[in-house]
């Protein structure tokens, strides 16, 4: 072998051999008129245009020139994104436009303990509209919303995530808006199930696709009488940014990549229920490191939010490791990140936290996350079988703040993101220690509080008569009329004659005024249930009522 060819041999080993995912942080760009902008990201003063200025071509050209493909662009940070060895590593350093050369960041693979089956006869005591869905809507006051006609049309959500399975699941079968849809993965407009991919291969045999729509589903879904979602009206773009089979599956690259994609087609809220702090080997974002300035997805998320996003983020689900805190970019200034609380079913005499739910502070001593919200035992859709099921974790209560977002939107078209934010922080009813705290944030999230539209808050709580009363004709459902002034579990159980129970409702009440169009506990009558004399007891906190109603209806 001549001695070219085997200094052919011995540089195209050093130039492909462990090669690493990195950044490359460019120095300065052009503006259409010739203007060179010398690139910090620490100052975070650009405005829009300087942002949307793209990556320059002639840095591009001298960096593929080294041998490495650049995967991703960003004009927000002014970066590339390349596989390089160590050799190439070396020779992209001696490329004086480039400032620095640092690792894509990435996350371990999630916890796999999720997707619980709904118990028998446990769907949501009767409601005939929300069926599964609605214990989470009402805990979080969406239903008077939803009744006053705002259900998130004209609003356009982002998700990003690891796929979307939608297209044969009846939540989505029912008028889904996708406007847009793009896998940052497998480079295609696919983001539902596909064969033969070049990177996640045969998706329908793995779970590449099922988390993303089940977090879709928390906002989208619109299968009535089976399960209803926050925000079904609104308009959705779905980002695939996450590889499920890859050893490091979440990617920071293609997280920004989906964010600034997102904006470009005008999204008005982002949901992300990713989060970033350790690679598998250890190495990665430390705690030092939660300042919302050091990682590039807590920056990216950061220049959206001041570019007009209302980005929401998972807080993480590290309470129990060694980690511990939130993970990035749930620390960036501005946006809302979402711990997680046990949905209240009615048996729970208190709102709790989630285990597994991420604490704050940052690193620079905020308070995170901003916000919890039903995450624990919360249903979703059960892409593979057609139902529905019970699933876990921060990933399921931010796009439940999310969908309350985009109602909000809806509402007052013009918020702006920080408008949104106090809002959402100044209406919501505050758990833990008095005040907002490191583990509930402000609290719990309200949706009718934070929408701005001003209602009634009674002095007391009074439990009133069900009505109609005796029932009659082709009526089938009975409501509980009821005034509650402190949030706390109402439960309503009806008997037969023969003392047996024939129905129970028992949920989670916030403060307001429910009427029978306006949530008001209420009996769904079965078409097989007998004329005669029944009993109830309506419960809220220390108050009760007891009392007949008859149903005489003709058979």
């Amino acid at each position: 072998m001549s001695g070219v060819m085997i200094l052919f041999v011995v540089l195209f080993c050093m130039g492909s051999a462990h090669a690493e995912l990195v950044w490359l942080l460019l120095q300065d760009k052009i503006s259409p008129k010739g203007r060179v902008i010398s690139w910090d990201l620490s100052r975070h003063t650009y405005d829009v245009r300087e942002q949307d200025f793209p990556v320059r071509k002639d840095y591009i050209r001298e960096i593929e020139e080294i041998g490495v493909r650049v995967r991703i662009t960003s004009r927000w940070i002014n970066a590339v994104s390349v596989d390089a060895s160590e050799y190439q590593k070396i020779q992209l350093s001696k490329l004086k436009f480039i400032k620095s050369i640092i690792p894509v960041r990435r996350l371990p693979k999630p916890d796999k303990r999720n997707g619980q089956p709904l118990p028998a006869g446990r769907t949501a005591y009767g409601n005939d509209y929300y069926g599964n869905s609605y214990e989470q809507l009402a805990q979080v006051n969406v239903i008077p919303l939803h009744q006053m006609g705002f259900r998130g049309a004209g609003i356009r959500i982002a998700i990003l995530d690891n796929g979307f399975h939608y297209r044969e699941h009846p939540a989505f079968l029912n008028g889904l808006r996708v406007v847009a849809e793009r896998d940052f993965i497998n480079s295609d407009a696919i983001v539902s199930d596909e064969v033969g991919q070049p990177y996640t291969g045969d998706e329908d045999r793995s779970s590449q696709n099922i988390h993303g729509a089940q977090v879709l589903s928390i906002m989208a879904g619109n299968d009535i009488g089976s399960f209803v979602g926050v925000a079904p009206d609104a308009e959705y773009i779905l980002a695939k940014t996450e590889d499920n089979g890859s050893e490091y599956p979440i990617e920071e690259d293609r997280w920004v990549a989906g964010l600034e994609w997102a904006d470009s087609l005008g999204a008005d809220v982002v949901n992300s229920s990713l989060g970033y702090n350790l690679w598998d080997d250890g190495s990665g974002y430390n705690y030092d490191d939660l300042d919302g300035t050091t990682a590039l997805t807590s920056v990216a998320a950061t220049l959206g939010v001041k570019r007009g996003l209302v980005i929401v983020v998972a807080a993480g689900n590290e309470g129990l490791s060694s980690w511990h805190y939130i993970t990035a970019p749930a620390d960036a200034d501005g946006v809302t990140s979402v711990g997680s609380i046990a949905l209240n079913t009615g048996y729970e005499s208190q709102i709790r936290i989630s285990t597994t739910s991420s604490r704050g502070p940052t690193a620079d001593g905020r308070i995170k996350p901003d916000l919890v919200a039903p995450g624990q035992g919360v249903v979703v859709a059960d892409i593979r079988s057609g139902g529905y099921i019970r699933n876990n974790g921060t990933s399921f209560a931010a796009p439940i703040v999310s969908g309350i977002s985009a109602l909000m939107l809806q509402i007052n078209p013009d918020l702006e993101p920080n408008q949104v934010l106090s809002m959402l922080r100044g209406s919501a009813i505050d758990l833990g220690d008095s005040g907002a705290d490191t583990v509930y944030g402000w609290g719990l999230v309200n949706a009718l509080g934070a929408s701005g539209i001003h209602m009634p808050v009674p002095q007391s709580t009074e439990l009133n008569a069900p009505s109609p009363n005796p029932v009659t004709g082709e009526i089938n459902q009975v409501f509980f009329p009821a005034k509650i002034a402190e949030p706390t579990n109402v439960s309503l159980y009806v008997f037969d004659v023969g003392g047996s129970l024939v129905f129970r409702q028992e949920n989670y009440f916030l403060s307001g005024v429910y009427q029978a169009t306006n949530g008001a506990p209420a009996w769904r009558l079965d078409n097989s249930l007998a004329n005669g004399i029944y009993f109830y007891k309506l419960a809220a906190g220390q108050k009760t009522i007891n009392g007949t109603l008859a149903i005489a209806r003709e058979k």
